[in-house]
């Protein structure tokens, strides 16, 4: 015998239906790319691709941020999401300033290139950016003068800790004209390539720029006192640490080839401190970028790990607004990673130029990753990702792997799933498992017994 079994009917919103009824489940983005993973509750396949989105119009902006405490699994996306674009003509190029990347340069085929003392790699960090087609010309040289001086006074700011006078700002600029000969009427075509020797020597020599200081009615030798604190903070910065390594004539540039699948600058020999970090990633990636924008560069992507080093510098961040603006119209998919937004939110007072600037940089970006943060991290979160209650609380559980994706207005979560060959190529802490060697003869000590 048995029983019907009688029940009331099920009343709910679609939105909710969806997650039990397989037959109006979420389709994903609806684009082509790679594949990155399942997501949670649908349990369907999530392929990703910032370029593909950009072309649907489901992006405004091809830019996104991935952020995660460490050991939840963010370095392992951003070295897929550089490994998986190679197939489907996506070049990726990465300043490493840890030396985490040599596994990923061996899986893709190239080798990377060490940069430091005596490496023979020398670059130029005002190397000019190419002019983009249908581009006006003043525009182009207007982008291009304002690129150099942001990343000079940039430098500067950091080498002297603290901002630039008005007269040490002016400095820059004249002795930078002075150099690419911009205010004499050379064509821009013919104009020089500035590098910082070159800037240096322009700023020891009046007579290269004293006719700007007329139209101001600034006596020149007040002006030179008032400005000497500069020169001798970029002459530091051109024999110390950074010496010989980003200061390239132009006959000794390196160049990048686009027929490899990307390129890695391995800046871990000149990790000497932050400072020297922050400056030293700075000058790689302005030279990096200026060679993104030949004619003939491919689809790409370009990874900014450890962007909080950048953050806590107003001059690096404003450099690196300007070139976030320039994404669409190079072609360029930016990733900024960071471990905390915390991170961000320290690098300055809450209504401070820098977490203004740093919070504007998070909401120009189309594409927002957060893997598990920290308890006293979820505020700061909420805020610069505009999750709600619900997804604020859920990063705080998220297991190693399983990443909040906020793409446009649409939330997922998204388990992040490797291949044999990737889970070699992203352990970052094999080394940590390692059991240690004992030499011949000794014996392990007893629990509790130092020996």
């Amino acid at each position: 015998m048995y029983w019907r079994l009688r029940l009331p009917p099920l009343v709910t919103t679609s939105a909710q239906l969806c997650s039990v009824f397989p037959f109006v489940a979420d389709p994903g983005l609806g684009v082509d790319g790679p594949l990155i993973g399942q997501e949670v509750y649908s349990r369907a396949a999530f392929v990703f691709s910032m370029h593909e989105l950009y072309r649907a119009g489901l992006l405004s902006a091809p830019n996104m941020v991935v952020t995660g405490e460490i050991g939840s699994a963010k370095s392992s996306l951003l070295k897929t999401i550089a490994f998986r674009g190679i197939p489907f003509g996506v070049r990726f190029y990465i300043v490493d300033v840890k030396g985490e990347y040599d596994t990923l340069a061996a899986a893709a085929g190239i080798r990377p290139v060490r940069v430091g003392p005596g490496s023979g790699v020398v670059m130029n960090p005002l190397a000019g950016i190419r002019r983009l087609p249908g581009q006006g010309e003043a525009e182009w040289l207007q982008i291009q003068r304002a690129r150099r001086l942001l990343l000079l006074e940039g430098l500067l700011e950091i080498q002297l800790g603290g901002p630039l006078t008005e007269a040490e700002r002016s400095l820059v600029e004249y002795s930078l004209d002075a150099v690419t000969r911009s205010d004499d009427g050379t064509g821009p075509h013919r104009q020089p390539t500035p590098t910082l020797s070159r800037v240096l020597a322009a700023m020891g020599d009046p007579q290269w720029w004293a006719h700007r200081l007329a139209g101001v009615h600034y006596n020149l030798d007040q002006f030179t006192a008032d400005s000497r604190r500069v020169r001798l903070a970029l002459e530091r910065l051109i024999t110390g640490a950074l010496g010989g390594i980003f200061d390239a004539p132009d006959a000794a540039t390196l160049s990048v080839d686009f027929d490899q699948p990307g390129a890695i600058l391995d800046l871990r020999a000149v990790r000497a401190s932050d400072q020297m970090t922050a400056m030293a990633m700075t000058c790689a990636q302005s030279w990096l970028e200026a060679e993104l924008t030949r004619p003939d560069a491919p689809p790409r992507v370009c990874l900014y790990d450890e962007f909080a080093l950048v953050s806590r510098h107003l001059g690096l961040m404003r450099r690196m607004r300007e070139q976030v603006k320039l994404a669409r119209a190079l072609g360029t998919a930016n990733i900024l990673a960071f471990h905390r937004f915390s991170d961000l939110a320290a690098s300055g007072s809450a209504d401070s130029e820098q977490v203004r600037i740093a919070r504007g940089l998070i909401e120009d970006t189309g594409v927002r990753v957060s893997y598990r943060q920290a308890q006293g991290s979820l505020d700061v979160a909420r805020e610069f990702l505009g999750t709600t209650d619900v997804e604020t609380n859920l990063l705080l559980h998220l297991r190693r792997g399983v990443g909040l994706w906020k793409v446009g207005l649409r939330s997922y979560v998204v388990k992040h799933q490797l291949s044999s060959v990737e889970r070699a190529m992203v352990d970052t802490d094999s080394r940590m498992r390692q059991a240690p060697r004992r030499g011949r003869g000794e014996l392990a000590a007893p629990v509790g017994q130092v020996r």
